[in-house]
């Protein structure tokens, strides 16, 4: 059996590499562990797509400075590719043995990006479908948003620029926000983990909202949130999650299941938005209802202006109807006293005539009883007389009690507002007011210094 060195050994398996693979070829994969070195090369390994870590199927590749150049010119004419950890690729290389290391790898020169960027794409679209079937793509977007949602939790990497833009445009809008933020790399294999993590941290902290946020970039830069898992965790958050992801023309399947906006700036305006039209329908309402209340406030002092006048001129007209009354009962007290003493006087001149007549026929014998009748007639009419006058005394008397004049001369006084309002509850004047008093000798004006505290 023939022993070999190791220089010869290497030699012989360089040259079986060769004639087994004597031209480049392409070969797809997803990179894992990438290093770029300093002095210009990158290195990772290939695994087959999908494959878990720590898959026994891995490739070394090394791109040389030299191809590098070529490789990052055509990733930048495409605007979407940027080679980093979990991307699927497709490489063109040559296989070589590392004598060095003593291992095989691929030397890369080229790369397919339609090939990267086509994956992304039915990726996307078979998770979209998905989502779809299983009811996931409206849970979260159909959940509404609070009113004035000032809790806000945060899922952002740490320092980022993403996160300076968003605390600003909160920060300028001078509302009292309440910020819980969560560290989450928002890149590569661990982002979804991460994100996972971050939310249901702030489901159980009970915010009102959930942000999520994070920078522009290349389209296999934000492929982390064409992640199933993620897509699913957002979906199901009970939570609303608001994202601002890359870019304006970006748009990951995490946007579709969320309350998308298109930068991290604008998912901060739309929080900053939704409380100010909070307010402004705050203050609408409150408007409102203050012209409501000065509409009515100035329609019942209408009213109670209207009824204190119709009762002053109900309580004038009754004093005129009194008066009006008592003089007339007077009146025809006095007729009918006077009419008393005529009827009585032609009663005696009657009696007289009649007696004159009968006097003829015998007038010894009738002369006692004339006399007798005519006393008691005299006597008669004197108490009609006599009661008569003291039924007129007593309505003379009832009459000037009731003489306003009379009751102002015992000291009673009528009391008015300055327009003429009679006043008879002193809480129906403030501290202020102007009053016309009437007494016996006139009238007094007066000024309210301070309300009665009784009654």
């Amino acid at each position: 059996m023939t022993t070999y060195t190791v220089a010869e050994l290497s030699q012989i398996i360089a040259r079986a590499v060769t004639r087994a693979l004597p031209e480049e070829i392409w070969v797809h994969g997803e990179i894992r562990d990438l290093n770029r070195a300093p002095s210009g090369h990158v290195y990772f390994s290939l695994v087959d797509d999908g494959a878990e870590v720590g898959s026994p199927c891995l490739l070394p590749v090394t791109l040389f400075s030299s191809d590098r150049v070529a490789v990052n010119r055509l990733l930048q004419r495409s605007g979407a590719v940027r080679m980093t950890d979990g991307v699927a690729v497709r490489i063109r290389g040559r296989v070589a043995h590392y004598a060095a290391r003593g291992t095989v790898q691929l030397r890369m020169t080229w790369i397919d990006p339609d090939y990267t960027l086509g994956r992304l794409a039915a990726e996307r679209e078979r998770l979209i479908r998905s989502l779809e079937q299983r009811g996931l793509l409206m849970k979260n977007r159909s959940l509404p948003l609070a009113l004035v949602p000032l809790r806000v939790g945060l899922i952002t990497s740490r320092g980022s620029a993403a996160e300076a833009d968003f605390l600003d445009e909160l920060r300028r809008s001078g509302y009292a926000w309440r910020i819980a933020s969560v560290d989450a790399r928002v890149q590569g294999r661990d982002a979804a983990a991460d994100v996972i993590t971050a939310l249901e941290r702030l489901v159980a902290k009970g915010v009102d909202a959930i942000a999520l946020i994070r920078g522009g970039g290349a389209q296999t830069d934000l492929a982390a949130f064409d992640d199933e898992a993620i897509a699913v965790a957002v979906a199901l958050t009970p939570i609303p999650v608001l994202t601002g992801i890359g870019h304006e023309i970006d748009t990951t399947v995490v946007d579709l299941v969320a309350h998308s906006h298109k930068t991290p700036t604008a998912c901060a305006a739309a929080l900053v938005g939704r409380v100010h039209d909070f307010l402004q329908d705050l203050e609408r309402i409150a408007s409102a209802l203050e012209r409501s209340a000065q509409l009515r406030l100035e329609t019942t002092r209408g009213d109670l202006a209207t009824a204190t006048e119709r009762l002053d001129r109900s309580a004038r007209a009754a004093d005129r109807r009194s008066r009006y009354t008592l003089e007339a009962l007077a009146v025809r007290t006095i007729r009918a006293g006077n009419g008393l003493l005529r009827r009585q006087g032609d009663l005696v001149k009657q009696t007289e005539r009649r007696m004159a007549r009968t006097a003829m026929i015998g007038l010894d014998a009738v002369s006692g009883t004339l006399d007798r009748m005519t006393v008691a007639l005299e006597a008669a009419a004197d108490r009609r007389l006599v009661s008569a006058r003291s039924y007129l005394i007593e309505l003379e008397h009832r009459v000037a009690l009731s003489d306003p004049d009379r009751l102002l001369a015992r000291g009673w006084s009528i009391t008015r507002s300055n327009d003429g309002l009679l006043i008879t509850d002193p809480r129906a004047v403030e501290p202020g007011s102007r009053l016309r008093t009437t007494v016996a000798g006139g009238e007094l004006a007066s000024v309210v210094v301070e309300e009665s505290k009784d009654g």
